[in-house]
């Protein structure tokens, strides 16, 4: 007979989790201090404006004044506003997961409006493309070569690469493991072999603890936003933000057949943002494979 648990006795073993009081300056710290996605510009205003009251306590109201504070203000675009209360969002999420949070907390930025914003596309062509890839082998940092083929290829966001470990790389099935997204699930990242060779030659040695994009100091990524900006100086394109290599993934996917669900898993997005940017490529693609089955 299969054994049965008895689940009052199960649970009396069971330590429930106690939230910690923290402030919202503390909350947003402790994130920043081992998540380097580059939330702490992000957050400064924030914490200035809410750095003293307790985490758990802010409201949405709270969220929503304050961004309608910022539009009003002229100072900062739908865009900027939106991306902000999308970090907030994920501390929240990262609080919950390590157990910070109290039980049944709910995050303030929930039902949160997003204001509307105008989509950015940005074409960039083949010849850029290469371009980009061949101008990155430029740089004396031989690794930056690397991250930006790594962008390009895995359309992954600057802090997912910049957070990873050798431990979560792959070589041999060339592909890297991200466990903490800002979805909140894992994904796999996947590159080419050329980009594998590339690493095998520009890290030799390959510490699993160690981090791939490890600054001066230790156990801090490196930032690469100035060689971006060389880069893209050198190459004619100054307006090419390293985000838009995620986008020219995500057109890449959509415009060889792929369908949006599966392009958002790739990327790690929500089906329905892409839908909003991309809609019409896979639309465009649909209707081509229509007319194909007409002959």
């Amino acid at each position: 007979m299969r054994p049965r648990i008895n689940l009052r006795q199960a649970m009396a073993h069971v330590s429930e989790k106690i939230a910690t009081e923290m402030t919202f300056a503390e909350l947003a710290k402790a994130y920043c201090a081992v998540q380097f996605d580059g939330a702490d510009l992000r957050l400064r205003k924030w914490i200035e404006a809410f750095g003293q009251e307790s985490a758990w306590t802010i409201t949405t109201r709270q969220l929503a004044v304050a961004a309608e504070a910022m539009l009003q203000s002229g100072l900062y675009q739908a865009s900027t506003i939106n991306r902000d209360t999308s970090t907030i969002g994920t501390v929240y999420r990262w609080a919950q997961r390590r157990h910070l949070a109290p039980t049944g907390f709910v995050s303030p930025t929930i039902g949160l409006q997003r204001y509307e914003e105008a989509i950015r596309r940005v074409h960039i062509s083949d010849t850029e493309i290469t371009a980009l890839l061949e101008g990155a082998m430029a740089f004396k940092d031989r690794r930056f070569a690397a991250f930006v083929r790594l962008a390009l290829e895995t359309g992954a966001r600057r802090g997912e690469l910049r957070e990873r470990r050798w431990a979560d790389v792959d070589l041999d099935k060339r592909s890297i493991a991200v466990e903490d997204t800002k979805t909140g699930r894992p994904r796999t990242l996947f590159f080419s072999e050329a980009s594998a060779e590339l690493i095998r030659r520009v890290w030799p040695k390959r510490p699993a603890e160690q981090l791939l994009f490890e600054g001066r100091i230790k156990d801090r990524p490196i930032n690469y936003r100035r060689p971006w900006q060389e880069l893209t100086q050198a190459i004619g394109r100054p307006d090419l933000h390293l985000h838009d290599l995620r986008h020219h993934r995500a057109a890449a996917l959509l415009k060889n057949g792929t369908t949006l669900a599966v392009a958002a898993q790739v990327l790690g997005h929500s089906s329905l943002i892409l839908q909003r940017r991309y809609g019409h490529l896979e639309t465009a693609t649909l209707r081509a494979a229509t007319e194909a089955s007409w002959r």
